[in-house]
């Protein structure tokens, strides 16, 4: 897990990043940019429930387990981002949310620190996957680390998630 929050040296302003529409394989969506301060708390409880409906059951299979109020935290750091996936015609249609944050991680390489933009979650609805709306994502993430100059882009993910683990290897290497 990401150890260090990472500050840039230089100043941007976060709207900067504020929503881009795409047009992506017959999706019509607006890709909104949040700061956890931002974020509004109706779409902070969409997405946490989302993560226990789709993850809970894994966590709970997992050594560390499902701790409710360790994921509303973290999901709540000062440092937390989202890009929130919604319909362009129908904004209360979310299709998707990527959290993530800045952060120092310890890498596999040697051990070394790397600034990293380090995905948190992943949730792409049901009726949105396998239209390249998670790959457009983590490719909007990857923009913005390079933004950012980050290092690398990281994630976690559980073994049992099969599904994840293919796509991650199949669209993004």
């Amino acid at each position: 897990m990401p150890i260090h929050e990472i500050r840039p040296s230089h100043t941007k302003r976060e709207h900067e990043c504020r929503p881009c529409v795409i047009r992506y394989q017959q999706l019509d969506l607006v890709i909104d940019y949040y700061s956890v301060d931002d974020l509004p708390r109706e779409l902070h409880e969409w997405a946490f429930q989302l993560v226990k409906t789709n993850l809970q059951d894994m966590y709970e299979k997992s050594k560390d387990g499902w701790n409710e109020e360790e994921k509303r935290k973290e999901m709540l750091a000062p440092q937390a981002r989202y890009l929130i996936a919604r319909s362009a015609t129908d904004p209360n249609d979310i299709q998707g949310f990527l959290h993530f944050q800045m952060v120092q991680e310890e890498t596999m390489d040697d051990d070394i620190m790397a600034n990293c933009a380090y995905c948190y979650e992943i949730q792409i609805a049901e009726s949105a996957r396998g239209q390249g709306l998670g790959e457009y994502m983590m490719n909007l993430l990857s923009q913005i680390g390079m933004y950012w100059k980050m290092d690398k882009v990281m994630l976690t993910v559980f073994k049992a998630n099969e599904g994840a683990f293919r796509f991650y290897i199949k669209k993004l290497g």
